[in-house]
Protein backbone atom coordinates (compact mmCIF):
# COMPACT_ATOMS: atom_id res chain seq x y z
CA UNK A 1 0.00 0.00 0.00
CA UNK A 2 1.33 3.55 -0.99
CA UNK A 3 2.10 5.82 1.46
CA UNK A 4 -1.17 8.12 0.36
CA UNK A 5 -3.11 5.27 0.41
CA UNK A 6 -1.86 4.62 3.74
CA UNK A 7 -2.71 8.16 4.49
CA UNK A 8 -5.70 7.93 3.74
CA UNK A 9 -7.11 4.80 5.29
CA UNK A 10 -5.58 6.64 8.90
CA UNK A 11 -7.85 9.23 8.18
CA UNK A 12 -10.93 7.33 6.99
CA UNK A 13 -10.89 5.01 9.86
CA UNK A 14 -10.23 7.45 13.09
CA UNK A 15 -12.81 9.82 11.73
CA UNK A 16 -15.38 10.86 14.33
CA UNK A 17 -18.04 11.05 11.12
CA UNK A 18 -19.32 8.10 9.94
CA UNK A 19 -17.89 7.38 6.57
CA UNK A 20 -17.87 4.23 4.12
CA UNK A 21 -16.67 3.30 0.53
CA UNK A 22 -19.16 1.65 -1.75
CA UNK A 23 -18.53 -0.46 -4.59
CA UNK A 24 -19.89 2.25 -7.39
CA UNK A 25 -21.26 -0.88 -9.95
CA UNK A 26 -22.49 -3.16 -7.34
CA UNK A 27 -23.60 -0.83 -4.34
CA UNK A 28 -21.23 -3.06 -1.89
CA UNK A 29 -19.74 -1.94 1.07
CA UNK A 30 -16.04 -2.71 0.43
CA UNK A 31 -14.77 -0.49 3.40
CA UNK A 32 -16.29 1.22 6.40
CA UNK A 33 -14.89 3.35 9.66
CA UNK A 34 -15.28 2.63 13.11
CA UNK A 35 -17.65 5.51 13.76
CA UNK A 36 -19.74 3.76 11.19
CA UNK A 37 -20.07 0.38 12.91
CA UNK A 38 -20.46 2.31 16.49
CA UNK A 39 -23.03 4.17 14.62
CA UNK A 40 -24.84 1.63 12.52
CA UNK A 41 -24.53 -1.71 15.27
CA UNK A 42 -22.82 -3.74 12.35
CA UNK A 43 -19.72 -4.80 12.62
CA UNK A 44 -17.16 -4.58 9.38
CA UNK A 45 -17.63 -7.97 8.57
CA UNK A 46 -21.43 -7.90 8.51
CA UNK A 47 -21.38 -4.64 6.52
CA UNK A 48 -19.41 -6.36 3.89
CA UNK A 49 -22.04 -8.66 3.06
CA UNK A 50 -24.43 -5.81 3.11
CA UNK A 51 -25.49 -3.37 -0.11
CA UNK A 52 -26.81 0.47 0.59
CA UNK A 53 -30.05 -0.50 0.20
CA UNK A 54 -30.15 -2.85 3.41
CA UNK A 55 -30.04 0.78 5.14
CA UNK A 56 -32.72 1.94 3.38
CA UNK A 57 -36.22 1.08 4.36
CA UNK A 58 -37.53 2.39 1.27
CA UNK A 59 -34.52 2.59 -1.48
CA UNK A 60 -36.58 4.26 -3.91
CA UNK A 61 -34.02 6.55 -6.11
CA UNK A 62 -30.83 5.08 -4.10
CA UNK A 63 -30.38 3.41 -7.91
CA UNK A 64 -30.36 7.29 -9.18
CA UNK A 65 -28.31 8.34 -7.01
CA UNK A 66 -25.93 6.01 -7.03
CA UNK A 67 -25.42 6.55 -10.29
CA UNK A 68 -25.20 10.39 -10.35
CA UNK A 69 -22.27 10.10 -7.89
CA UNK A 70 -20.30 8.05 -10.11
CA UNK A 71 -19.32 11.73 -11.50
CA UNK A 72 -20.12 14.39 -9.21
CA UNK A 73 -20.20 15.31 -5.45
CA UNK A 74 -23.59 15.30 -4.15
CA UNK A 75 -25.47 15.94 -1.10
CA UNK A 76 -28.33 13.06 -0.21
CA UNK A 77 -30.97 13.22 2.59
CA UNK A 78 -32.31 10.16 3.56
CA UNK A 79 -33.41 7.48 6.63
CA UNK A 80 -31.39 4.55 7.56
CA UNK A 81 -32.23 1.78 9.56
CA UNK A 82 -29.73 0.76 12.57
CA UNK A 83 -29.52 -2.97 13.04
CA UNK A 84 -31.40 -2.44 16.34
CA UNK A 85 -34.54 -1.47 14.06
CA UNK A 86 -34.18 2.15 14.93
CA UNK A 87 -34.50 4.90 12.09
CA UNK A 88 -32.58 7.62 11.88
CA UNK A 89 -32.47 10.94 9.53
CA UNK A 90 -29.21 10.99 7.79
CA UNK A 91 -27.55 13.51 5.62
CA UNK A 92 -24.56 11.85 3.35
CA UNK A 93 -21.84 13.14 1.02
CA UNK A 94 -20.91 11.54 -1.67
CA UNK A 95 -18.31 11.88 -3.85
CA UNK A 96 -16.49 9.56 -6.37
CA UNK A 97 -13.24 7.98 -6.09
CA UNK A 98 -10.87 5.26 -7.13
CA UNK A 99 -10.38 2.72 -4.77
CA UNK A 100 -7.96 -0.03 -5.45
CA UNK A 101 -8.07 0.28 -9.13
CA UNK A 102 -12.55 -0.12 -9.21
CA UNK A 103 -14.89 3.07 -9.40
CA UNK A 104 -16.28 3.90 -5.79
CA UNK A 105 -18.08 6.21 -3.67
CA UNK A 106 -17.05 7.92 -1.09
CA UNK A 107 -19.73 8.57 1.55
CA UNK A 108 -19.69 10.62 4.84
CA UNK A 109 -22.85 10.45 6.78
CA UNK A 110 -24.25 13.25 9.62
CA UNK A 111 -26.80 11.87 11.50
CA UNK A 112 -29.39 14.86 11.69
CA UNK A 113 -32.26 13.11 13.52
CA UNK A 114 -32.59 15.42 16.60
CA UNK A 115 -31.92 18.41 14.60
CA UNK A 116 -35.11 17.55 12.49
CA UNK A 117 -37.00 17.04 15.32
CA UNK A 118 -36.43 20.40 16.65
CA UNK A 119 -37.08 21.60 13.62
CA UNK A 120 -40.32 20.29 13.02
CA UNK A 121 -41.25 21.36 16.86
CA UNK A 122 -39.80 24.98 15.56
CA UNK A 123 -42.16 25.01 12.61
CA UNK A 124 -44.97 23.82 14.63
CA UNK A 125 -44.57 27.08 16.99
CA UNK A 126 -43.38 25.70 19.99
CA UNK A 127 -39.69 26.96 19.88
CA UNK A 128 -40.69 29.84 17.29
CA UNK A 129 -39.29 33.68 18.01
CA UNK A 130 -43.06 35.58 17.54
CA UNK A 131 -41.01 38.63 16.35
CA UNK A 132 -38.41 37.32 13.67
CA UNK A 133 -39.49 33.88 13.10
CA UNK A 134 -36.26 31.81 13.86
CA UNK A 135 -35.82 30.15 17.23
CA UNK A 136 -36.19 31.33 20.39
CA UNK A 137 -34.62 31.06 23.71
CA UNK A 138 -36.06 27.35 23.83
CA UNK A 139 -34.80 25.92 21.09
CA UNK A 140 -31.44 27.70 21.95
CA UNK A 141 -30.81 26.10 25.20
CA UNK A 142 -31.74 22.59 23.96
CA UNK A 143 -29.39 22.63 20.99
CA UNK A 144 -27.09 23.97 23.45
CA UNK A 145 -27.81 21.13 25.78
CA UNK A 146 -27.28 18.49 22.78
CA UNK A 147 -24.23 19.97 20.96
CA UNK A 148 -22.45 19.65 25.40
CA UNK A 149 -23.72 16.24 25.62
CA UNK A 150 -22.49 15.05 21.99
CA UNK A 151 -19.03 17.05 22.90
CA UNK A 152 -18.79 14.47 25.73
CA UNK A 153 -18.02 12.04 23.04
CA UNK A 154 -15.82 13.61 21.55
CA UNK A 155 -12.89 16.03 21.56
CA UNK A 156 -13.27 19.58 20.39
CA UNK A 157 -14.69 22.56 21.48
CA UNK A 158 -18.27 24.58 20.79
CA UNK A 159 -18.68 28.68 21.80
CA UNK A 160 -22.02 30.28 22.48
CA UNK A 161 -22.15 33.73 21.70
CA UNK A 162 -24.47 36.63 23.35
CA UNK A 163 -24.76 39.83 21.04
CA UNK A 164 -27.03 43.15 22.17
CA UNK A 165 -27.85 45.64 19.98
CA UNK A 166 -26.26 48.85 20.93
CA UNK A 167 -29.00 51.59 21.10
CA UNK A 168 -31.70 49.67 20.54
CA UNK A 169 -34.10 51.18 22.95
CA UNK A 170 -33.50 54.84 21.15
CA UNK A 171 -34.34 53.28 18.12
CA UNK A 172 -37.52 51.59 19.34
CA UNK A 173 -38.46 55.02 21.51
CA UNK A 174 -37.27 57.59 18.60
CA UNK A 175 -38.70 55.73 15.44
CA UNK A 176 -41.08 53.44 17.03
CA UNK A 177 -42.04 50.12 18.26
CA UNK A 178 -42.81 48.69 14.40
CA UNK A 179 -39.40 49.90 13.65
CA UNK A 180 -38.03 48.29 16.46
CA UNK A 181 -39.67 44.67 15.59
CA UNK A 182 -37.84 45.62 11.97
CA UNK A 183 -34.56 45.32 13.82
CA UNK A 184 -34.24 43.10 15.20
CA UNK A 185 -35.81 40.90 11.64
CA UNK A 186 -33.08 42.13 10.17
CA UNK A 187 -30.18 41.36 12.86
CA UNK A 188 -31.47 37.90 13.20
CA UNK A 189 -31.02 37.58 9.28
CA UNK A 190 -27.85 38.87 9.23
CA UNK A 191 -26.68 37.14 11.76
CA UNK A 192 -28.28 33.67 10.27
CA UNK A 193 -26.38 34.63 6.97
CA UNK A 194 -23.12 35.14 8.52
CA UNK A 195 -22.73 31.69 10.48
CA UNK A 196 -22.15 28.70 9.09
CA UNK A 197 -25.20 25.99 8.08
CA UNK A 198 -25.22 23.89 10.92
CA UNK A 199 -24.39 26.50 13.25
CA UNK A 200 -28.05 28.13 15.29
CA UNK A 201 -29.01 31.66 15.76
CA UNK A 202 -31.93 32.70 18.12
CA UNK A 203 -33.73 35.52 19.88
CA UNK A 204 -33.48 35.45 23.73
CA UNK A 205 -34.66 37.81 25.13
CA UNK A 206 -35.41 41.84 23.83
CA UNK A 207 -32.55 42.97 21.90
CA UNK A 208 -30.42 39.93 22.58
CA UNK A 209 -29.32 37.13 19.96
CA UNK A 210 -27.71 33.72 21.08
CA UNK A 211 -25.14 32.14 18.82
CA UNK A 212 -24.21 28.21 18.86
CA UNK A 213 -21.11 27.34 17.08
CA UNK A 214 -20.39 23.84 17.11
CA UNK A 215 -16.73 22.20 16.14
CA UNK A 216 -15.15 25.61 16.25
CA UNK A 217 -11.69 24.62 17.62
CA UNK A 218 -10.45 26.49 20.17
CA UNK A 219 -11.42 30.29 21.60
CA UNK A 220 -9.19 31.76 19.01
CA UNK A 221 -11.30 31.02 16.40
CA UNK A 222 -14.39 31.59 18.42
CA UNK A 223 -13.10 35.21 18.84
CA UNK A 224 -12.17 35.52 14.75
CA UNK A 225 -15.73 34.11 14.53
CA UNK A 226 -17.29 37.11 17.03
CA UNK A 227 -15.11 39.91 14.81
CA UNK A 228 -16.28 38.62 11.73
CA UNK A 229 -20.14 39.17 13.17
CA UNK A 230 -19.16 42.56 14.47
CA UNK A 231 -17.85 43.08 11.22
CA UNK A 232 -20.47 42.26 9.48
CA UNK A 233 -22.95 44.80 11.40
CA UNK A 234 -20.25 47.53 9.38
CA UNK A 235 -22.87 48.08 6.96
CA UNK A 236 -26.77 49.57 7.24
CA UNK A 237 -29.29 46.95 8.20
CA UNK A 238 -32.78 47.64 6.09
CA UNK A 239 -35.63 48.07 8.09
CA UNK A 240 -38.84 49.67 7.43
CA UNK A 241 -37.31 52.92 8.53
CA UNK A 242 -34.58 52.66 5.62
CA UNK A 243 -31.44 51.73 6.47
CA UNK A 244 -30.27 52.08 10.33
CA UNK A 245 -26.09 51.81 11.25
CA UNK A 246 -25.85 49.67 14.37
CA UNK A 247 -23.58 47.76 16.10
CA UNK A 248 -23.13 44.53 18.37
CA UNK A 249 -22.02 43.96 21.80
CA UNK A 250 -20.92 40.53 21.66
CA UNK A 251 -19.83 38.52 24.70
CA UNK A 252 -18.11 34.80 23.96
CA UNK A 253 -17.67 31.76 26.20
CA UNK A 254 -16.01 28.57 25.21
CA UNK A 255 -17.50 25.03 26.06
CA UNK A 256 -15.07 21.38 26.27
CA UNK A 257 -15.74 18.42 28.03
CA UNK A 258 -14.88 20.50 31.53
CA UNK A 259 -17.84 22.52 30.79
CA UNK A 260 -21.46 20.97 30.05
CA UNK A 261 -24.14 22.68 31.62
CA UNK A 262 -26.03 24.93 29.04
CA UNK A 263 -27.16 27.36 31.48
CA UNK A 264 -23.85 27.70 32.68
CA UNK A 265 -22.41 28.30 29.48
CA UNK A 266 -24.84 30.86 27.87
CA UNK A 267 -24.70 32.73 31.31
CA UNK A 268 -20.73 33.32 30.73
CA UNK A 269 -21.51 34.71 27.20
CA UNK A 270 -24.01 36.89 28.79
CA UNK A 271 -21.75 38.28 31.58
CA UNK A 272 -19.02 38.84 28.88
CA UNK A 273 -22.07 40.68 26.65
CA UNK A 274 -22.23 42.86 29.47
CA UNK A 275 -18.66 43.57 30.18
CA UNK A 276 -18.70 44.79 26.49
CA UNK A 277 -21.63 47.08 26.98
CA UNK A 278 -19.65 48.35 30.13
CA UNK A 279 -16.77 49.48 28.20
CA UNK A 280 -18.42 51.37 25.82
CA UNK A 281 -20.63 48.81 23.26
CA UNK A 282 -19.65 47.88 20.12
CA UNK A 283 -16.61 45.29 20.92
CA UNK A 284 -15.88 41.63 21.60
CA UNK A 285 -15.37 40.70 25.30
CA UNK A 286 -14.89 36.93 26.44
CA UNK A 287 -15.66 35.36 29.19
CA UNK A 288 -13.45 35.49 32.44
CA UNK A 289 -13.59 34.09 35.92
CA UNK A 290 -13.56 37.57 37.22
CA UNK A 291 -16.68 38.70 35.57
CA UNK A 292 -18.53 36.35 37.17
CA UNK A 293 -17.48 38.15 40.61
CA UNK A 294 -17.73 41.65 39.19
CA UNK A 295 -21.82 40.39 38.44
CA UNK A 296 -22.20 39.34 41.87
CA UNK A 297 -21.41 42.68 43.26
CA UNK A 298 -23.00 44.51 40.82
CA UNK A 299 -26.23 42.24 41.99
CA UNK A 300 -25.38 43.00 45.57
CA UNK A 301 -25.36 46.48 44.63
CA UNK A 302 -28.01 46.76 43.14
CA UNK A 303 -29.83 45.31 46.07
CA UNK A 304 -28.66 47.95 48.51
CA UNK A 305 -30.08 50.69 46.02
CA UNK A 306 -33.57 49.64 46.27
CA UNK A 307 -32.98 50.52 49.81
CA UNK A 308 -31.22 53.55 50.07
CA UNK A 309 -33.64 55.99 49.91
CA UNK A 310 -35.94 54.14 52.71
CA UNK A 311 -32.60 53.76 54.64
CA UNK A 312 -31.79 57.74 53.99
CA UNK A 313 -28.74 56.75 52.22
CA UNK A 314 -28.95 59.68 49.68
CA UNK A 315 -27.99 63.38 49.76
CA UNK A 316 -28.22 65.99 47.51
CA UNK A 317 -25.47 68.28 46.79
CA UNK A 318 -25.71 71.80 45.19
CA UNK A 319 -23.04 73.50 42.64
CA UNK A 320 -23.32 77.03 42.08
CA UNK A 321 -23.86 78.71 38.59
CA UNK A 322 -22.49 81.86 38.53
CA UNK A 323 -23.05 84.66 35.92
CA UNK A 324 -20.05 85.08 34.01
CA UNK A 325 -19.95 88.89 33.98
CA UNK A 326 -19.78 89.93 37.10
CA UNK A 327 -19.68 86.81 38.99
CA UNK A 328 -22.63 86.22 41.01
CA UNK A 329 -24.38 83.15 41.90
CA UNK A 330 -27.65 82.98 40.15
CA UNK A 331 -28.86 79.88 40.63
CA UNK A 332 -27.19 75.68 41.31
CA UNK A 333 -27.16 72.83 39.89
CA UNK A 334 -28.79 69.88 42.20
CA UNK A 335 -26.57 66.22 41.94
CA UNK A 336 -27.51 62.99 44.06
CA UNK A 337 -24.97 61.26 46.03
CA UNK A 338 -25.09 57.95 47.77
CA UNK A 339 -23.27 57.74 50.93
CA UNK A 340 -23.16 54.13 51.23
CA UNK A 341 -22.97 52.17 54.95
CA UNK A 342 -19.90 50.64 54.41
CA UNK A 343 -18.80 51.33 50.55
CA UNK A 344 -18.32 54.94 51.43
CA UNK A 345 -19.50 57.10 48.48
CA UNK A 346 -20.37 55.63 45.95
CA UNK A 347 -19.64 57.55 42.56
CA UNK A 348 -23.21 58.87 40.45
CA UNK A 349 -21.20 57.12 37.26
CA UNK A 350 -21.51 53.58 39.38
CA UNK A 351 -25.07 54.12 40.59
CA UNK A 352 -27.19 55.99 37.81
CA UNK A 353 -26.55 53.43 35.02
CA UNK A 354 -27.89 50.51 37.63
CA UNK A 355 -30.63 52.81 38.86
CA UNK A 356 -31.67 53.21 34.97
CA UNK A 357 -31.32 49.39 34.71
CA UNK A 358 -33.58 48.22 37.63
CA UNK A 359 -35.82 51.38 37.45
CA UNK A 360 -35.14 52.84 40.42
CA UNK A 361 -34.23 55.97 38.44
CA UNK A 362 -38.06 57.24 38.51
CA UNK A 363 -38.11 57.06 42.46
CA UNK A 364 -34.69 58.93 42.75
CA UNK A 365 -35.15 61.64 40.30
CA UNK A 366 -38.72 62.66 42.07
CA UNK A 367 -36.93 62.28 45.45
CA UNK A 368 -34.10 64.71 44.26
CA UNK A 369 -36.52 67.04 42.64
CA UNK A 370 -38.85 67.54 45.47
CA UNK A 371 -35.46 67.75 47.97
CA UNK A 372 -33.84 70.32 45.98
CA UNK A 373 -36.98 72.22 44.85
CA UNK A 374 -38.19 72.65 48.54
CA UNK A 375 -34.03 73.87 49.64
CA UNK A 376 -34.33 76.79 47.45
CA UNK A 377 -37.86 77.74 48.37
CA UNK A 378 -36.15 77.45 52.27
CA UNK A 379 -33.60 79.89 51.24
CA UNK A 380 -35.90 81.87 49.09
CA UNK A 381 -38.12 82.66 52.00
CA UNK A 382 -35.21 83.14 54.29
CA UNK A 383 -34.20 86.05 51.89
CA UNK A 384 -31.05 84.33 50.71
CA UNK A 385 -31.57 85.51 46.76
CA UNK A 386 -33.97 84.62 43.83
CA UNK A 387 -32.01 81.26 42.86
CA UNK A 388 -33.08 78.95 40.62
CA UNK A 389 -32.24 74.97 40.79
CA UNK A 390 -31.09 72.81 38.07
CA UNK A 391 -32.32 69.39 38.16
CA UNK A 392 -31.11 66.19 35.93
CA UNK A 393 -33.83 64.11 34.22
CA UNK A 394 -33.13 60.94 33.09
CA UNK A 395 -34.17 59.79 29.42
CA UNK A 396 -36.10 57.00 31.26
CA UNK A 397 -38.45 59.38 32.97
CA UNK A 398 -39.47 60.75 29.71
CA UNK A 399 -42.17 60.03 27.23
CA UNK A 400 -43.92 58.03 30.59
CA UNK A 401 -46.69 60.54 30.19
CA UNK A 402 -46.47 61.52 34.10
CA UNK A 403 -43.21 63.91 33.88
CA UNK A 404 -45.58 67.35 33.71
CA UNK A 405 -47.79 66.13 36.82
CA UNK A 406 -45.09 65.03 38.74
CA UNK A 407 -42.82 68.09 38.30
CA UNK A 408 -46.23 70.63 39.11
CA UNK A 409 -47.15 68.10 42.21
CA UNK A 410 -43.80 69.28 43.44
CA UNK A 411 -44.00 72.71 42.67
CA UNK A 412 -47.37 73.18 44.19
CA UNK A 413 -46.03 71.20 47.78
CA UNK A 414 -43.19 72.83 47.92
CA UNK A 415 -44.37 76.61 46.63
CA UNK A 416 -41.25 76.89 44.61
CA UNK A 417 -42.18 79.09 41.43
CA UNK A 418 -41.81 77.20 37.90
CA UNK A 419 -39.52 79.85 36.58
CA UNK A 420 -37.13 79.13 39.57
CA UNK A 421 -36.90 75.55 38.25
CA UNK A 422 -34.54 73.95 35.10
CA UNK A 423 -34.62 70.53 34.06
CA UNK A 424 -31.79 69.17 32.42
CA UNK A 425 -31.59 66.28 29.79
CA UNK A 426 -28.56 65.02 28.01
CA UNK A 427 -28.11 66.08 24.41
CA UNK A 428 -27.42 62.12 23.35
CA UNK A 429 -30.48 61.33 25.34
CA UNK A 430 -33.06 64.55 23.39
CA UNK A 431 -31.98 63.65 20.06
CA UNK A 432 -33.28 59.74 20.73
CA UNK A 433 -36.82 60.98 22.31
CA UNK A 434 -39.83 60.48 20.07
CA UNK A 435 -42.53 63.57 19.48
CA UNK A 436 -44.11 62.60 22.42
CA UNK A 437 -41.52 62.75 24.73
CA UNK A 438 -40.32 66.40 23.59
CA UNK A 439 -43.58 67.34 23.61
CA UNK A 440 -43.84 66.80 27.65
CA UNK A 441 -40.87 69.27 27.17
CA UNK A 442 -42.65 72.01 25.56
CA UNK A 443 -45.54 71.72 28.20
CA UNK A 444 -43.14 72.02 31.07
CA UNK A 445 -41.73 75.06 29.08
CA UNK A 446 -45.43 76.45 28.99
CA UNK A 447 -45.76 75.38 32.70
CA UNK A 448 -43.29 77.86 33.07
CA UNK A 449 -39.97 75.61 33.91
CA UNK A 450 -37.03 75.72 32.01
CA UNK A 451 -34.98 72.82 29.85
CA UNK A 452 -31.91 72.88 29.11
CA UNK A 453 -29.59 70.74 27.44
CA UNK A 454 -27.15 69.18 28.61
CA UNK A 455 -23.25 67.81 27.89
CA UNK A 456 -23.97 69.73 24.49
CA UNK A 457 -21.64 69.03 21.95
CA UNK A 458 -21.36 65.25 22.66
CA UNK A 459 -24.43 63.99 21.54
CA UNK A 460 -24.05 64.57 17.80
CA UNK A 461 -27.50 66.23 16.83
CA UNK A 462 -27.67 67.84 14.05
CA UNK A 463 -28.21 72.21 13.82
CA UNK A 464 -31.39 71.41 12.40
CA UNK A 465 -32.90 69.47 14.71
CA UNK A 466 -31.40 71.48 17.67
CA UNK A 467 -33.62 74.37 15.91
CA UNK A 468 -36.53 73.07 16.72
CA UNK A 469 -35.97 71.39 20.42
CA UNK A 470 -38.23 72.83 23.15
CA UNK A 471 -35.14 74.36 25.31
CA UNK A 472 -34.43 77.43 26.71
CA UNK A 473 -30.15 76.87 27.68
CA UNK A 474 -27.18 74.52 26.55
CA UNK A 475 -24.81 73.10 28.69
CA UNK A 476 -21.35 73.16 26.99
CA UNK A 477 -19.97 69.51 28.00
CA UNK A 478 -16.69 70.20 29.99
CA UNK A 479 -14.47 68.40 27.76
CA UNK A 480 -14.63 71.51 25.83
CA UNK A 481 -14.03 73.97 28.38
CA UNK A 482 -10.89 71.68 29.56
CA UNK A 483 -8.93 72.23 25.67
CA UNK A 484 -9.04 75.93 27.19
CA UNK A 485 -5.13 76.10 28.10
CA UNK A 486 -4.01 79.83 28.33
CA UNK A 487 -4.98 83.29 28.04
CA UNK A 488 -4.67 83.36 24.32
CA UNK A 489 -5.99 80.49 22.72
CA UNK A 490 -9.27 81.21 20.73
CA UNK A 491 -11.22 77.78 21.27
CA UNK A 492 -12.96 77.81 18.22
CA UNK A 493 -15.64 75.25 19.32
CA UNK A 494 -16.59 77.24 22.23
CA UNK A 495 -17.08 80.30 20.60
CA UNK A 496 -19.12 78.86 18.07
CA UNK A 497 -21.28 77.02 20.18
CA UNK A 498 -22.04 79.95 21.98
CA UNK A 499 -22.99 81.71 18.75
CA UNK A 500 -24.99 79.18 17.53
CA UNK A 501 -26.40 79.31 20.92
CA UNK A 502 -27.32 83.43 21.13
CA UNK A 503 -28.41 83.18 17.55
CA UNK A 504 -31.22 80.75 18.57
CA UNK A 505 -32.27 82.84 21.31
CA UNK A 506 -30.81 80.43 23.99
CA UNK A 507 -28.98 80.91 27.20
CA UNK A 508 -25.35 79.32 27.59
CA UNK A 509 -23.95 77.76 30.37
CA UNK A 510 -19.93 76.05 30.24
CA UNK A 511 -19.52 73.35 32.95
CA UNK A 512 -15.88 72.05 34.68
CA UNK A 513 -14.35 76.01 34.47
CA UNK A 514 -11.05 75.65 36.56
CA UNK A 515 -8.80 78.11 35.59
CA UNK A 516 -9.02 81.89 35.02
CA UNK A 517 -8.17 81.26 31.35
CA UNK A 518 -11.09 79.70 30.95
CA UNK A 519 -13.12 82.23 32.43
CA UNK A 520 -11.80 85.06 30.60
CA UNK A 521 -12.37 83.34 27.21
CA UNK A 522 -15.66 82.71 28.28
CA UNK A 523 -16.30 86.24 29.20
CA UNK A 524 -15.14 87.46 25.95
CA UNK A 525 -17.64 85.34 23.80
CA UNK A 526 -20.30 86.34 26.06
CA UNK A 527 -21.06 83.29 27.81
CA UNK A 528 -24.04 83.70 30.19
CA UNK A 529 -23.57 81.17 33.03
CA UNK A 530 -20.32 78.88 34.25
CA UNK A 531 -19.63 76.12 36.55
CA UNK A 532 -16.75 74.48 38.35
CA UNK A 533 -13.75 74.05 40.61
CA UNK A 534 -12.88 77.72 40.12
CA UNK A 535 -15.44 78.69 42.70
CA UNK A 536 -16.98 75.57 43.84
CA UNK A 537 -17.11 71.74 43.77
CA UNK A 538 -20.85 70.73 44.56
CA UNK A 539 -21.12 70.86 48.25
CA UNK A 540 -23.96 70.49 51.14
CA UNK A 541 -26.85 72.76 51.48
CA UNK A 542 -24.78 74.64 54.80
CA UNK A 543 -21.61 74.65 52.68
CA UNK A 544 -23.62 76.28 49.74
CA UNK A 545 -25.59 78.91 51.67
CA UNK A 546 -21.65 79.97 53.39
CA UNK A 547 -20.88 80.70 49.86
CA UNK A 548 -23.81 83.54 49.19
CA UNK A 549 -23.03 87.05 50.43
CA UNK A 550 -24.35 87.68 54.03
CA UNK A 551 -27.96 88.90 54.56
CA UNK A 552 -28.51 91.87 55.03
CA UNK A 553 -29.08 93.50 58.98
Amino acid sequence: MGRVEAGFRGLFVENPQPMWVLDADTGRFVAVNRAAVAKYGYSAEEFAGLTAAALRPDPGLLAAQLVWARSQRMAIRAQHRLKDGRLIDVELTASPLEFFGRPAILAVVNDVTERNRLERELSEGGFRDPVTGGANRALFMERVTHALTRLRRRHGALAVLVANIDGFNDVSKGLGYTTGDSLLQAVAARLTNAVRPGDTVARLVGDEFGVLLEDIGDLDRAIEAAERLHEDFAAPVETVAGGLTVGLSIGVATASTSRTDAGELVRAAALAMDAARAAGGGRVEVFTPGMDASATERLSLAQDLRQALARDQLRVVFQPLIAVRDGTIVGCEALVRWEHPSRGLVPPDAFIPLAEETGEITAIDTWVLRTACSQIAEWRRSGLGDLFVSVNCSGHDLGRGDLVDRVEAVLLATGLPPDRLEVEITESVAVAQPAEALDELRQLRRVGVAVAIDDFGTGYSSLSKLATFPVDRLKIDRAFISEIKHAGDDAPLVAAMIALAHRLGLQVTAEGVETAEQLALLDRNECDLFQGYLVSPPVSPARFRGLMPAEPS
